[in-house]
């Protein structure tokens, strides 16, 4: 009887556990699939409108990132914004990429509940930017999508209450040029008092925007 109770509870944890993380990897593809919808700067108004409908679907909440090195940040007009408003608005007309500014403010603004967060940024070209956030304690889960065309590499390191540091957590395949995404999931974080780094590197030489994903 015990067994079959410690079964149930496992699978049952397992879903559990499952769920915690689905709306993250759906956020995930979602903004992959907005970045290959653009393909080519032309874009497939179908996929467009997908990515769009599949994000307003979703449970995700605006990211709110402490900038730490942010000095090679660049202006996100003219770039593409990972917000159903904004590809639902760019599905219609062009035009919206020079509005890109304010699809980025509102995006804060939005309140959509739920446990991953989503934030857009614009990122110079072969420069770096570092953000962080505190996180309680326990399991992290981080990702990035670049715009089309982008190719980015994705680290980050912990440090705990006492100012203890982790190893960077980072993808080394690709490392030189970087990926058209990355990342990186299940990573410990110590309880208490912590404070995440999340580094962003731009390998493309033009300025791109990048989703940032986080659970």
């Amino acid at each position: 009887m015990r067994r079959i109770v410690l079964i149930s509870f496992c699978s049952l944890f397992s879903i559990i556990s499952y769920a915690q993380s689905e709306d993250f990897h759906n956020v995930y593809e979602a903004c992959k699939l907005a970045q290959s919808s653009m393909s080519f700067g032309e874009g497939s108004q179908n996929e467009i409108e997908e990515a769009a409908s599949l994000l307003t679907s979703l449970r995700w909440a605006p990211l709110i990132l402490q900038e730490v090195d942010v000095k090679h940040e660049a202006s996100i007009k003219d770039h593409l914004v990972f917000s159903p408003e904004f590809l639902s608005d760019v599905a219609k007309e062009r035009s919206v990429y020079k509005r890109a500014k304010k699809y980025a403010e509102e995006q804060v603004s939005a309140q959509r509940g739920g446990d991953v967060k989503l934030c857009t940024k614009c990122i110079k070209g072969e420069r770096k930017v570092v953000y962080a956030m505190r996180h309680r304690g326990g399991s992290f889960n981080v990702a990035t999508v670049a715009e089309v065309n982008g190719l980015i590499n994705l680290s980050v390191i912990v440090k705990d209450a006492n100012g203890n540091e982790s190893r960077p957590y980072k993808i080394s395949s690709e490392e030189f040029k970087g990926a058209n995404y990355r990342k990186l999931e299940n990573i410990p974080v110590p309880k208490g008092n912590s404070k995440v780094y999340i580094s962003i590197d731009n390998k493309s030489q033009e300025d791109k925007s990048v989703a940032i994903i986080v659970e």
